[in-house]
């Protein structure tokens, strides 16, 4: 994750529940503006989701989405992904599918004329 760095204090992690949010199927998605360049973000898979072996897959399934959408993301903004208990067993696929639609839906996708850093390949008509 090459532009997005990790959430890690409580505080920030509050604040941001406090703000909009999307709720796919396997999946909640907070996101808050925030003041700096980049991106920040945060992963959490709650003990209902099962035990602590399902809950890092599930996490690593989630930051390994949101690694191949990050350039696609517009920079600026906390998002915390939380992981609900049907996304236990899940492919990458399918976790991606609902990631991508949650941030489709919160509008933090990069629009084709928008500047970004990389030439973004979507664009080509």
């Amino acid at each position: 994750m090459k532009n997005t760095q990790r959430l890690k204090m409580n505080r920030d992690f509050r604040r941001v529940y406090r703000s909009g949010n999307f709720v796919g199927g396997y999946t909640v998605v907070y996101a808050r503006k925030n003041k700096y360049p980049f991106n920040r973000l945060g992963l959490t898979a709650g003990k209902t989701t099962g035990k602590a072996v399902v809950r890092n897959r599930l996490k690593r399934l989630m930051r390994e989405s949101y690694r191949l959408m990050e350039d696609d993301i517009k920079k600026g903004y906390d998002i915390v992904i939380v992981a609900r208990g049907r996304a236990v067993g899940k492919t990458l696929f399918q976790i991606k599918k609902d990631i991508d639609h949650a941030i489709g839906k919160l509008d933090l996708k990069q629009k084709c004329g928008e500047t970004s850093n990389e030439e973004n390949s979507d664009c080509n008509d």
